[in-house]
């Protein structure tokens, strides 16, 4: 909390600071409040914003004219003290590492600038950059084959942006495309999304198994996983778990219209076969 207008000393002004290097950002909400001294009033601003770094290892966000001097004096100090509570929201981090954002678990395989003498394109998700082999990617995906040696402007670039994706669930695809077992509760569907995406059947076929023959997921998730993926082996036998009218109310969602409709029609015939 500070004045930070020196030259005009009629209002208060609070900020919130962030530490962060280089290539860091923050995406958070925040309230600031204050409470008068008999804890009858409360004074406050709600902002959302985007801390970056630019060099400088420090950023802020906040009010440079919170509340009036006067008020402050008359309603707000007591005795010379002021309670004040921030709420912080953070939405999102970018760059920071993994235990800092709390990841299910650590990395296995770095894709990193360390690989670049073992790499050829430099594949682009959000801030994050992966260094990978065209051939080895487009010999597991269609999509990358068409991508890296397709006719396409694209095709020459040494650095191509991916969308719609989020960069930890395609370092785990790559942990999994490269020969890791890195297949787990945490990470199955993320991996799955990103393999479904870029058509890669041999790691959707690796998640199958895992879900199919390891996961400790509830049945309604895989069942849910297993018809968003089109995974028929592991549909098959969550089906066969069902065996009455409560559990298949256990694993329709509160709006059935989200669920794949293949499901839902099998167990309609199911929940048919009960009566």
């Amino acid at each position: 909390m500070e004045n930070t207008n020196p030259k005009n000393d009629e209002h208060l002004g609070m900020h919130l600071y962030a530490n962060m290097t280089e290539n860091q950002e923050i995406y958070a909400d925040f309230t600031m409040k204050i409470f008068s001294k008999n804890k009858e009033q409360i004074h406050s601003k709600f902002v959302n914003n985007v801390f970056k770094s630019d060099g400088d290892c420090w950023d802020n966000w906040g009010f440079l004219k919170f509340i009036g001097r006067k008020i402050l004096e008359s309603d707000y100090l007591d005795d010379g003290k002021l309670e004040v509570e921030v709420h912080v929201k953070i939405i999102k981090m970018v760059g920071f590492p993994e235990e800092i954002l709390g990841f299910p678990r650590k990395e296995m395989r770095s894709f990193g600038e360390e690989m670049q003498p073992f790499s050829d394109v430099v594949l682009k998700v959000k801030e994050r950059k992966f260094f990978v082999l065209k051939l080895y990617l487009s010999s597991h995906s269609p999509y990358f084959a068409i991508l890296f040696l397709g006719k396409f402007q694209d095709s020459e670039k040494s650095e191509i942006e991916l969308y719609d994706i989020d960069p930890q669930h395609f370092q785990y695809y790559l942990e999994v495309l490269y020969g890791e077992n890195g297949i787990d509760d945490d990470t199955v569907e993320g991996i799955l999304s990103v393999a479904d995406m870029y058509d890669t059947p041999l790691t959707v076929k690796k998640c199958e198994e895992f879900l199919v023959k390891k996961s400790k997921m509830e049945l309604k998730n895989k069942l849910d996983l297993a018809g968003n993926y089109r995974l028929e082996e592991l549909k098959k036998l969550c089906l066969d778990e069902i065996k009455s009218k409560e559990d298949i109310r256990s694993v329709i969602p509160e709006d059935p219209r989200k669920m794949d409709h293949e499901v839902l029609a099998e167990l309609l015939m199911k929940a048919i076969g009960f009566n």
